[in-house]
């Protein structure tokens, strides 16, 4: 009766003591699952900004690559802006050269075209060539073939100088329709200017807001950065608290493992005492003992 009173008791104070959680226990358990909670939110953002920061550099690569296009146009155009501006000084230069030549011809002309018969080439041409026909088919006394030749003589000099002038004025003439050309020339090049131009400063305002807008992506993807390298860190706080944590739970539960063992050794040795005595008392007054009973009664004296 004794041991069985005994083995109750022992059982009752091993569940006694299991049955008592710790407090600071609980508490640590709490906070563990408070910084997992928080370190699952910090994954996620950390997540979101890595998202953010894929997305930031495709839009970077996209504005690049047409930056790279823009300024490529830009060189062509820029060479062609070259050459034109070169072939419109050239275009000038002739143009200026061919009116020189037109002034410096007009002024040769007007010297001798005072002395121009009133006749057209045509007319004079007509009147040689009756008098050569005269020549050579009439009957002339010395003195009519002498005013003859020297009328003939006259006759060519005239159309000579004539056709000289015709010749000058049809230089001329063909000299102006070259700097017409030079001109028409001139017009397309000055209307290819204009577009270049507005093309040209179109192309220098898309390029600069390219640089812009990719110069504030860079921008976000620093902060991003900055956010990223603040969450990593954020996170590894997180990821050492929680080892100190945990590691401070399984030493306080060694700790009270040992605690408890410690404090059911010390009541059970007292336990064990105390029935002893009873059934010492018991075997004392005559009284009916089990064998757990009489083993304990007969069992050495227990250290205190």
């Amino acid at each position: 009766m004794a041991t069985q009173w005994l083995f109750g008791l022992l059982t009752m104070v091993w569940f006694d003591l299991q049955s008592k959680d710790s407090e600071e226990i609980e508490n640590i358990n709490q906070k563990i699952t408070s910084l997992l909670t928080y370190r699952s939110g910090l994954i996620k953002e950390i997540k979101l900004a890595y998202n953010k920061r894929k997305e930031l550099n495709d839009e970077i690569r996209g504005l690049s690559k047409k930056i790279n296009e823009t300024r490529e146009n830009l060189d062509v155009g820029y060479d062609f802006y070259q050459d034109t501006r070169k072939t419109r000084r050239e275009t000038l230069s002739k143009i200026r050269e061919l009116r020189l030549k037109i002034q410096t011809i007009e002024e040769n002309v007007k010297k001798f075209e005072k002395n121009l018969p009133n006749e057209n080439g045509d007319k004079i041409a007509e009147r040689l060539k009756e008098a050569d026909w005269k020549i050579q088919t009439e009957k002339l006394t010395i003195d009519e073939e002498k005013e003859l030749v020297q009328l003939i003589k006259n006759l060519e000099l005239d159309l000579q100088k004539w056709k000289k002038a015709y010749e000058t004025r049809k230089d001329i003439h063909n000299l102006r329709s070259e700097i017409n050309i030079l001109k028409d020339k001139m017009d397309v090049i000055n209307l290819s200017g204009e577009e270049f131009k507005d093309e040209f400063e179109s192309g220098k305002d898309k390029l600069a807001n390219d640089y812009k807008a990719r110069d504030q992506l860079f921008k976000e993807i620093n902060e991003i950065r900055e956010e990223i390298s603040e969450l990593e860190e954020s996170i590894a706080k997180t990821d050492k608290q929680l080892e100190e944590i945990k590691s401070k739970r399984k030493e306080i539960i060694i700790s009270e493992k040992k605690e408890e063992e410690e404090k059911f050794r010390i009541k059970e040795h007292k336990l064990l005492v105390k029935a002893k005595s009873i059934a010492k008392d018991k075997f004392s007054k005559g009284g009916k003992l089990s064998f757990e009973d009489l083993k304990l009664v007969f069992e050495d004296e227990v250290e205190k």
